[in-house]
């Protein structure tokens, strides 16, 4: 007696990985960059803030800009 025959599906062709940042990790990279930026120039004006408050404000400002920008398709 034969084995039954199995369907198979399809191959399906591999899709390709792209490991670019999204525009999410890209924009919150700049954000952050600038956020310490902007932290430093005014301590150096004397408007000094502890590490943890420039830390925080450095997450606020990232996460919100992040939350703003779209998604890339």
């Amino acid at each position: 007696m034969a084995a039954p025959a199995l369907a198979v599906a399809p191959a399906q062709p591999a899709q390709a990985t792209s490991w670019a940042p999204t525009a999410k990790v890209a924009v919150g990279s700049l954000a952050a960059a600038v956020t310490l930026i902007t932290v430093q120039i005014l301590g150096h004006y004397g408007f000094k803030l502890s590490a943890e408050a420039g830390g925080a404000i450095t997450s606020i400002v990232t996460f919100a800009i992040q939350y703003l920008t779209p998604e890339r398709k």
